[in-house]
C-alpha cells in the first residue's frame, strides 16, 4: 500500500531555509546547545558501544548518569546525540557537525556490521530472576544481523520473558533512540550510510519480534518501563515510507498497543494512571501509522489521545505527569509537588505529536495553541541560562512546578538522563512549527525571531521577546496568501480579514509588505478542575505567559482573585500586585511558585 495514503496538507519549512534572529532568549538557548554540540567527544559517546563490541574504547572516559558503563540504559544518547547533530548541521551548514555526524554514524555502522546470525535466534544465558550482565553475550556474531546498541541483545530476550523493570530498562527505547537518530540524519544531510543502519535495525526488529507471539507482545507492552519502546512505530512506518518494503509495516503494527490503543480509539482515557513518556511516543507512531496506511482507527487513536492528555492531564506550562505518570484526569491540584511534575521529555514529544497532528489539517489551531504554550513555558525555560564548569547547555529532567520549586539542570557528561538526550535537540529546532506552507498559503504560526526564505513568499519576523510587539516583512515572489495565526489570548492585532484563527493578507508578485502588531496581553486565570482544602488553584497567565513568582517558601501561596489587582509592570513582561513580582516561567532563578491558591 502506498504510503501516502493520507497525505499531508503542506509541509514545514526546513531548517536548512529558516534563520534564527539574535536578541532573544531563544537564541541563547540555541548558541549554548550548539556550542555544546561542538564540544561533546564523539569517543565518549561511542564509548558504550565499542566496549560492547569488544573493541577498543580509545582511551575516552565513560559517562556518566544513566550512560554510565553498567547503566541499562546506555546508548540512549547517543541516539539523541545523533538526531541534534542532524539538526544543527541543517540549521547552520556548519562543517563540525556535518564531520561529527559522519564519524559517530560510520563508527557505528561497522559495529553493527559486525553483528550476525538469525535475529530470532539468539538465546540469553540469563534468567528473570537472575539477569546479571556477566552473563550477557560477548560475542557478536550470534546477536542477529542489523543488531547495534551498547549493550548485548539480552536485556530483549528478557523481555520477552517479561522480565520486570530494575532487572531490564527498556531495551526498545534504547534501540529507537538510535534508529530515529539514523533517520534524523538521513532526512537532514542524505546520508545512505545512515538509511542503511536504521534499515537493518528494522530488519533485525522484524525478525525477532516475528518470532513472539501476538497475545506476549501485549503483555510486554504493558509492563512499566521495560516495555517501553519509544516511537518504534513511527520508525517503521517512516522505513516503510522510504523504501516501500511491507516488513516494516508489518513491524509497525508489532507495536501496537492494545492495551490503550482501543480504547483511545472510542475516545476513553486508557492511559490514566500509566507512565507518561512510555505511552506519548506511541501515538506519534500511530499517526505515521494512519499516514502509511489511511486506517482512519489509527487517526482516531493519535487524535484523541492528543485531546483526552490536554484536556484532563496538562497543567498550564504545558507539562503533564507527576514523577512522570499521569495521574487520575482532571486532579491537577492534588497532584502538584513540590519538584517531580512535568517530565520535559513528556512535553518534546507532546509538541511533535501537536505538529503531526497540525500538518494534517493547518485550520486545527488548537495544535499550534498547545506547540506555543510547551515551546514558551516549558521548552525555553528548561535551559540554564548560566554556564559553569562542566555545564554548558544544563537542561532540566523535571520543570517542578510546586511551592517554592527550583529547577535542577544536567552537567555536560555525569548526567546524562532521557531529558539531557531531547535536551540536545530541543534549543536548536525552535523554528520547528513556525512556518507551514501549502500550495497556496503560507502559515506562520509562531512569532519566534526568525527569517524564512521561500520559494512564494520570504519573511522577516522580528519581535520585542517578550514583549508584544511584532514586525513582520514579507516579500511576495509569487501570488500568494500569507495566514498569520492570532493568538486565542488576544484579539486579531494586525488589522487584517480574518478567517478562523488567521489574520490573512492576499499577497501579488513583486509586492512587499510591511506588517506592525501589538498583541494585547491579557491577564487570565488558568484554574486547575479540582480544589485544594477547598481553595481554587490558579496559575496566573498573562498573554502566552505563565507568571510565577520568586519565593522560597514550600507552603502554598494565597493570592487575590480579583485580576484587576495584577499590573503590568512598564517596559518589562512582568506583573505586580503591589506585594508580589511575577515573571515569565523562563525568567525565574530561585526557588519560584506557579501555581496559588486564590482568596
Amino acid at each position: 500500500m502506498d504510503y501516502n495514503a493520507v497525505k499531508p496538507a503542506g509541509s514545514y519549512v526546513p531548517p536548512e531555509r529558516t534563520r534564527l534572529l539574535p536578541g532573544s532568549r531563544f537564541y541563547e538557548n540555541r548558541e549554548r546547545t550548539l556550542k555544546y554540540l561542538r564540544e561533546l567527544d564523539c569517543d565518549r559517546m561511542l564509548y558504550n558501544f565499542r566496549a560492547a563490541f569488544g573493541e577498543d574504547t580509545l582511551g575516552a572516559e565513560p559517562l556518566g548518569g544513566w550512560e554510565e558503563p553498567t547503566g541499562l540504559l546506555r546508548g540512549h544518547s547517543t541516539g539523541h546525540f545523533i538526531s541534534a547533530l542532524s539538526l544543527a548541521a541543517a540549521a547552520t551548514g556548519e562543517d563540525i557537525f556535518y564531520e561529527k555526524l559522519a564519524y559517530t554514524v560510520g563508527e557505528l555502522r561497522r559495529l553493527q556490521l559486525k553483528s550476525g546470525g538469525d535475529p530470532a535466534a539468539f538465546v540469553t544465558a540469563c534468567a528473570s530472576d537472575d539477569a546479571s550482565q556477566e552473563k550477557w553475550s560477548k560475542n557478536p556474531a550470534e546477536w542477529g544481523e542489523g543488531y547495534v546498541s551498547a549493550y548485548p541483545p539480552d536485556q530483549f530476550a528478557l523481555l520477552e520473558r517479561l522480565t520486570k523493570y530494575n532487572k531490564i530498562w527498556a531495551p526498545y527505547y534504547t534501540l529507537h533512540k538510535i534508529a530515529a537518530g539514523m533517520l534524523e540524519c538521513f532526512t537532514r544531510t542524505g546520508s545512505a550510510e545512515a538509511l542503511a543502519a536504521a534499515k537493518d535495525i528494522g530488519g533485525w526488529i522484524h525478525a525477532r519480534l516475528g518470532a513472539v507471539s501476538p497475545e506476549r507482545r501485549g503483555e510486554m507492552w504493558d509492563l512499566y518501563i521495560a516495555g517501553e519502546f519509544g516511537g518504534m512505530n513511527e520508525v517503521m512506518a517512516k522505513l516503510y515510507a522510504l523504501t516501500g518494503e511491507e516488513k516494516f509495516i508489518e513491524t509497525a503494527r508489532m507495536f501496537d498497543n492494545e492495551n490503550v490503543f482501543p480504547g483511545l480509539a472510542r475516545g476513553e482515557d486508557t492511559v490514566q494512571n500509566r507512565h507518561a513518556n512510555q505511552h506519548i511516543p506511541q501515538m506519534i507512531g500511530a499517526h505515521h501509522e494512519y499516514r502509511a496506511t489511511g486506517r482512519d482507527y489509527y487517526r482516531r487513536v493519535a487524535e484523541n489521545f492528543f485531546s483526552v492528555v490536554t484536556r484532563g492531564h496538562m497543567y498550564a506550562i504545558g507539562g503533564v505527569g507527576q514523577a512522570e505518570s499521569l495521574r487520575d484526569a482532571y486532579a491537577l491540584a492534588a497532584n502538584i509537588k513540590d519538584d517531580t511534575n512535568c517530565e520535559t521529555c513528556a512535553a518534546y514529544n507532546l509538541m511533535r505529536l501537536a505538529r503531526d497532528l497540525y500538518a494534517l489539517d493547518p485550520e486545527r489551531t488548537e495544535y499550534m495553541e498547545y506547540y506555543e504554550r510547551a515551546l514558551i513555558n516549558q521548552i525555553l525555560a528548561s535551559q540554564c541560562e548560566d554556564e559553569a564548569p562542566g555545564r554548558t547547555s544544563g537542561v532540566t529532567y523535571m520543570l517542578p512546578i510546586g511551592p517554592g520549586a527550583e529547577r535542577e539542570y544536567s552537567d555536560d557528561y555525569n548526567s546524562f538522563t532521557c531529558c539531557h538526550g531531547t535536551g540536545m535537540e530541543n534549543h536548536v529546532k525552535y523554528l520547528d512549527a513556525s512556518f507551514f506552507v501549502t500550495e497556496a498559503s503560507l502559515y506562520i504560526n509562531q512569532y519566534v525571531p526568525a527569517a524564512m526564505a521561500g520559494d512564494a513568499v520570504s519573511v522577516v519576523l522580528e519581535s520585542d521577546f517578550p514583549l508584544g510587539s511584532v514586525r513582520i516583512s514579507l516579500n511576495f515572489h509569487r501570488n500568494f496568501t500569507a495566514r498569520l495565526r492570532i493568538p486565542a489570548w488576544c484579539e486579531n492585532p494586525f488589522g487584517l480579514p480574518r478567517e478562523g484563527g488567521y489574520a490573512v493578507l492576499r499577497g501579488r508578485a513583486g509586492e512587499r509588505a510591511e506588517l506592525k502588531a501589538d498583541f494585547d496581553y491579557t491577564i487570565r486565570w488558568e484554574k486547575t478542575p479540582d480544589r485544594l482544602d477547598g481553595a481554587e488553584v490558579a496559575a496566573l497567565m498573562y498573554g502566552p505567559f505563565v507568571m510565577v513568582t520568586e519565593n522560597p517558601s514550600k507552603d502554598w501561596l494565597t493570592i487575590d482573585s480579583d485580576l484587576s489587582a495584577y499590573v503590568p509592570i512598564n517596559g518589562e513582561a512582568a506583573l505586580t500586585d503591589g506585594l508580589y513580582k511575577f515573571v515569565p516561567m523562563y525568567e525565574a532563578k530561585g526557588p519560584y511558585h506557579a501555581y496559588f491558591k486564590l482568596k
